[in-house]
């Protein structure tokens, strides 16, 4: 979630990335206003939107390895730039009267109810996990013990090869496709029912998609076109295979029977660990490294960027109200409403958070 980049050649591609990582969340949260079991446009674009977390952490990957400063310096701005800023809103939104009880939301009415216990339950939750209240926040709890890991990766990251790199990459992408093996095969290479930790274990998780920023930051020097070209087939052929798997989970959940939770079923075939995902963010990733923007566009990116984290944290109580206002619109058409309602989203959580950057000290509320 770094803020500033290190050289004028990046901040083209790194703030479009951001902001259309930002955007993406937004697309995702408003979906809610729409039926995804009948509505195609809602599918499609829950499937293709993917990349949208993992965008964020290859975004930390490519700009913050190999560490330029001591593991104290590194903490430090990371402290004052993301974790303050995360546990601020993750008590405001305790607190945030939201126009539903605990439904993708905060508490109703919380300055106003008797009862104290989901209060206290969502504030001593903070430091440990999410909980409906903040429940966009899922992924912050990922990104800050990856940054707790950097540390330990960045001296590798430093004297190894691009060879080096892209063995990891290798066997990390294998672990991609192990994550559908538990169809067929829920106990294997070493994971039995006293070890979790099978063979590949500590080469599985978001960890992949911080070497993977750096990786592409570093070594895709292949032209413009070749690079669009590759990036296009790879999000287009893993977004198909996304797709398809969204909507078998949609209409046959009763046959996946190797899933337990419900909720689980309808994620399993767009787990942001599944390789149709990965071959989604990479490609999206290569295409955007090599598109340039000038002029007023290029500032409006610029300054949508360096706000993205606060819009990121402000967003989701203007999503809840806004979503409460509409309903769920079975007429309204979902290819032209979700996009309208994210950007208004978007655009309302600029507002209020170039509001709030005037307030001495802001960075501490918006990184």
């Amino acid at each position: 979630m770094e803020q500033t980049l290190s050289s004028q050649k990046r901040i083209g591609y790194m703030d479009l990335v951001r902001v259309i990582a930002c955007f993406m969340v937004m697309m995702i949260h408003v979906r809610f206003a729409f039926d995804l079991k009948t509505e195609t446009a809602t599918q499609f674009y829950v499937a293709f939107l993917r990349p949208c977390v993992p965008f964020f952490i290859m975004i930390s990957g490519a700009l913050l390895l190999p560490l330029k400063n001591d593991s104290y310096t590194f903490f430090k701005k990371r402290f004052s730039r993301v974790l303050i800023p995360f546990l601020f809103w993750s008590v405001v939104y305790v607190f945030l009267p939201a126009p539903t009880k605990i439904n993708f939301g905060g508490i109703e009415n919380a300055l106003t109810t008797s009862d104290l216990s989901p209060i206290v339950k969502s504030l001593l939750m903070i430091p440990i996990n999410f909980t409906w209240v903040n429940v966009h926040f899922w992924f912050m709890y990922t990104i800050l013990g990856l940054y707790l890991f950097m540390p330990v990766i960045s001296p590798w990251i430093e004297k190894t090869s691009k060879r080096g790199v892209e063995a990891f990459l290798c066997v990390w992408g294998f672990t991609t496709i192990l994550f559908y093996a538990e169809i067929w095969f829920p106990e294997m290479l070493g994971v039995c029912d006293w070890n979790e930790f099978g063979m590949f274990y500590n080469f599985g998780g978001y960890l992949g998609y911080l070497i993977l920023g750096y990786y592409l930051r570093r070594y895709n020097t292949l032209s413009r076109m070749l690079s669009i070209s590759i990036g296009l087939i790879l999000f287009s052929v893993g977004g198909y295979f996304t797709l398809k798997g969204l909507l078998y989970s949609l209409e046959h959940a009763d046959k996946m029977y190797w899933i337990a939770v419900e909720s689980q079923k309808v994620e399993f075939f767009i787990n942001n660990l599944s390789i149709n995902v990965v071959m989604m963010t990479a490609g999206l990733f290569m295409v955007l490294q090599k598109i340039s923007i000038g002029g007023i566009p290029a500032k409006i990116v610029q300054e949508l960027s360096k706000y993205s984290y606060g819009i990121f944290l402000v967003h989701y109580f203007i999503n809840i109200w806004l979503l409460s206002l509409v309903g769920q619109w079975d007429g309204l058409n979902a290819w032209i409403g979700q996009p309208l309602f994210a950007v208004i989203v978007f655009v309302a959580s600029y507002l209020f958070v170039k509001a709030l950057s005037f307030i001495p000290n802001s960075k501490y509320l918006l990184g």
